[in-house]
């Protein structure tokens, strides 16, 4: 194990969210379930944002005008899932007018974070040209990080078109990396410190003013809980405060990701594609 003399049992624990939801399994197992009669019952999209094998994403338009563009990051510690499984949340979003879409990006340890939050960002420039209108960017967990170093990007730096965002979303999300290095995901990921806090949003700038929602289980450890305030102290003019979901846990807090974007839209425009 990279740097095994860092390892701290009770962070590890509360990094741990699985062990923590006696029926996470089946939940996750439900998730695959809903996402597969989705896709059967209204077939994406597939479009390639890159020439990589996993850099692919699904999109779900609504029927009618498109009120704006959710690009939707999933989570898995950077090390699980791709986007077929996150499919279930595109009907509740499009029944608000919302097109959706959703990414796959490649895992740990096969390649850097780095590497994936490259690639996060080539994605949101690609689906921000590829669809007029707002766009926001939401994530879930590690997909939070994404969406907010998304939020922290200076895109000419980076070589990528200028995006302007209409918000974004982060439910549970990671913003200081810092405390995972002490857990059992640094194998995979196998941060230094240097890079660990390069690679957190908290210790970044915000390069949107579009607001950022972090939301988080009212039912998580006080760790997530301490990341997404982390995140509010760092981004005051941008994230108006830490939003607990009530009887939520790390699982379920994504079912209230069309509340949230709706918000978020109400706050900062949205209107149909001309």
């Amino acid at each position: 194990m990279p740097f095994p003399d860092l390892f701290d049992a009770a962070t590890n624990d509360a990094y741990m969210p699985s062990r923590r939801v006696p029926d996470a399994d089946a939940l996750v197992a439900a998730w695959a379930r809903n996402s597969a009669a989705v896709r059967e019952a209204c077939a994406p999209q597939q479009l390639a944002y890159g020439a990589g094998e996993h850099e692919r994403l699904d999109v779900f338009s609504p029927e009618g005008a498109v009120r704006a563009t959710l690009l939707f990051i999933h989570g898995g510690y950077w090390q699980a899932f791709y986007k077929d499984t996150f499919s279930y949340l595109a009907p509740p979003l499009l029944g608000a007018g919302l097109r959706v879409a959703i990414i796959s990006y490649d895992l740990t340890p096969a390649v850097t974070l780095s590497r994936i939050v490259d690639q996060a960002r080539r994605a949101t420039a690609f689906v921000a040209a590829q669809f007029a209108g707002p766009l926001v960017v939401a994530g879930h967990s590690a997909g939070g990080h994404l969406a907010a170093m998304i939020h922290a990007t200076d895109w000419a730096a980076e070589g990528l078109p200028g995006v302007t965002l209409a918000g974004g979303v982060g439910i549970s999300g990671l913003y200081d990396l810092g405390p995972l290095r002490r857990t059992e995901l640094q194998p995979a990921l196998q941060l230094s410190e240097k890079e660990a806090r390069a690679l957190s949003p908290a210790f970044l700038h915000p390069t949107s003013a579009a607001p950022f929602i972090a939301a988080v289980g009212a039912d998580e450890s006080a760790a997530f809980l301490g990341q997404s305030l982390a995140l509010a102290q760092a981004w005051p003019g941008v994230v108006g405060g830490v939003r607990q979901l009530p009887g939520r846990h790390h699982f379920d807090a994504p079912d209230e990701l069309p509340r949230l974007a709706l918000e978020l839209l109400g706050q900062n425009g949205g209107t149909p594609d001309p």
